[in-house]
């Protein structure tokens, strides 16, 4: 798949582009020497590239500039001829309004202009935009990008400025990793499948652990067995049929006898164990509490010294050492002692206060269950009991409730290791692949690594490396590091020049690994020469020239301010013939767009 002609149906605005076969040139010529200051000469360099894409079926955008400036454009049309890769051309044709129709037509020669055909004329007219996509990708049969769309790969083929400053994301890709790092693997030389289901279950995993960690939280990691939820269901179910049928019969005896023994059995019973710990409880924490006041060493060694010698009695230093030592000692235990003492009060403190509340719904459970043996109206002992079968059935919703969630826990623990035991698995198959493509030097990485490297080497006289390697959240990371004299890769920043030598590598190296099938044969490079030296720059154009007599069809766009020497005066520069376009700073005429700026 090449370029060959590019056009629309305003030639005295847009004059049609014919692309050269190998290497094409677009030149923009700084004539006027106040401009050679500027940054940006808006001659339609860059532009051209968006207008390649924009024929590739790129997706409409506003601040696409023949949207964002709709008034100017909205009457064109674009042509874009390409060589198919099997055999003849097609053309595509694709108005601005609307942006959403394209027009295709397939010929064995080359045509030279379709602006004037009619509808009925072309293969397919007015086509949607996204069966267009899917009978373009059809007809192109690029068997090197498939499962993905020749949409996939455009970004790799139309180099702009901001796709330079990383080798393998591309500005467009700045969404998951799972939606461009298995498509870059593929160009890479890697099956992709095995990368594909390694995000797909990371997203799972991923999802899985999310899930998990936010029912978790809903429940305040609460973490109760399903059998002990289970038990307590069945045991509150039961007691909700006892009112319900009580409540059913207006017979209240049965509940009488429920109540009766309960408060006996239970009730009375919780009571008295409760009232027992409590008054422990109560008679430990005044023992602790006497027991800190009595922590105090009464024993003072300058007190003694003092009524020693009243007694005419001398108190020598080593009895004194052995008494500074010995308070010293016992204060140490005593702080030892204290601080266990605290803890242990702060703890029967809290436990008295959970039992005393243990009491008091035992004592409003005991008062409640009084009152509805003593009552003798049924009316009142049925809303007693409505209103406790309500409280029931509650409580066996919350328990409900809460043995759903811990079903889903302990659904989603299992299938959290499931997954997890799933992505090891697949990481290990993908670690596997990337050794065996690696240690293989004619594998389609093995040549790929190899033809980057010669590039680099031959522009610079430095070595660079391609490496693919697992990361550790068990994804892939691509990397192009420069090689030092000690033969370690460094990732240090060697300037925008040098990433952007990189990334032309990078285009070069992985297309000549796909001559050998149905392959886009093209590549467009914005502002190639940009910031390099005079004979890193000859040097560069050399390898284009290399890689045009290989098959490729390098296109690169640059100022003049960037040839390393005027044009035609030696291989090392621009011939004539390389250069496809020529634009300038002398008025409309100079620019893409024969109009004012816009």
């Amino acid at each position: 798949m090449k370029l060959r002609r590019l056009y629309s149906n305003r030639p005295d605005i847009f004059t049609p582009i014919e692309f050269n076969e190998g290497f094409s040139a677009i030149l923009a010529e700084i004539r006027v020497p106040a401009n050679r200051l500027l940054d940006t000469h808006n001659l339609g360099k860059s532009t051209l590239a968006e207008l390649i894409d924009f024929c590739l079926l790129k997706g409409k955008s506003n601040s696409f500039f023949l949207y964002k400036h709709k008034a100017l454009f909205e009457k064109f049309v674009f042509f874009l001829e390409i060589e198919l890769p099997s055999e003849g051309y097609l053309t595509i044709g694709r108005p601005v309004d609307p942006g959403s129709r394209i027009y295709f037509k397939r010929n064995k020669t080359s045509l030279e202009n379709m602006s004037a055909l009619d509808s009925p004329d072309w293969d397919h007219s007015g086509m949607s935009f996204d069966r267009a996509k899917l009978l373009l990708d059809g007809m192109l049969a690029l068997e090197g990008i498939r499962p993905w769309g020749i949409r996939k790969l455009v970004g790799y083929l139309i180099r702009s400025q901001r796709d330079y400053l990383d080798v393998f994301q591309l500005s467009k890709f700045s969404g998951k990793h799972q939606d461009w790092k298995p498509f870059v693997a593929h160009l890479l030389g890697m099956d992709s499948d095995p990368v594909i289901n390694l995000y797909q279950k990371k997203e799972e995993l991923t999802a899985a652990t999310s899930d998990l960690a936010t029912l978790s939280r809903e429940w305040s990691g609460e973490d109760v067995d399903p059998s002990v939820l289970d038990g307590l269901i069945s045991v509150k179910k039961r007691d909700i049929d006892a009112r319900t049928a009580a409540l059913a019969s207006f017979n209240f005896q049965q509940e009488d006898d429920r109540a009766t023994s309960e408060l006996i059995d239970q009730t009375e019973a919780q009571i008295s164990a409760l009232n027992e710990e409590s008054y422990r409880l109560a008679q430990l924490i005044q023992r602790i509490a006497e027991s800190l006041e009595e922590e105090q060493v009464l024993f003072r060694p300058k007190d003694a010294e003092k009524l020693f010698l009243e007694a005419g009695v001398l108190l020598g230093d080593q009895i004194r050492r052995e008494y500074d030592q010995l308070i010293a000692f016992n204060r140490a235990i005593t702080e030892e002692r204290q601080q266990a003492l605290e803890m242990q009060l702060s703890d029967s403190r809290a436990k008295l206060a959970e039992v005393r509340g243990e009491l008091d719904s035992l004592n409003l459970k005991r008062a409640r269950s009084l009152d509805f043996l003593r009552n003798s109206n049924s009316l009142d002992k049925y809303k007693a009991l409505s209103l406790e079968l309500s409280n029931l059935q509650g409580e066996l919703s919350v328990l409900e409730a809460k043995r759903n969630a811990a079903a889903r826990l302990a659904e989603l623990r299992r299938q959290q290791r499931s997954l997890a035991e799933e992505f090891g698995h697949l990481q290990t198959e993908v670690e596997t692949q990337i050794e065996e493509i690696s240690r293989d030097e004619e594998s389609r990485f093995g040549r790929l690594r190899r033809y980057f490297t010669q590039i680099i080497y031959d522009v610079l006289g430095q070595n660079a490396i391609i490496a693919i390697r697992m990361n550790g959240q068990g994804g892939l990371d691509f990397t192009a590091e420069f090689v030092g004299n000690s033969g370690v890769a460094t990732s240090g920043d060697r300037g925008t020049s040098y990433r952007k030598l990189l990334c032309i590598a990078f285009d070069l190296a992985f297309l000549r690994t796909y001559l050998d099938v149905p392959f886009p044969r093209f590549v467009y490079h914005d502002g190639a020469l940009e910031q390099l030296e005079p004979r890193k720059r000859e040097k560069l154009i050399g390898v284009f020239r290399e890689y045009a007599g290989l098959g490729l069809q390098p296109i690169i766009s640059l100022l003049d301010s960037d040839l390393p020497a005027p044009i035609g005066s030696g291989a090392g520069t621009l011939m004539p013939e390389d250069v496809v376009v020529t634009l300038h700073d002398e008025g409309q005429e100079g620019r893409l767009f024969k109009i004012s700026k816009w």
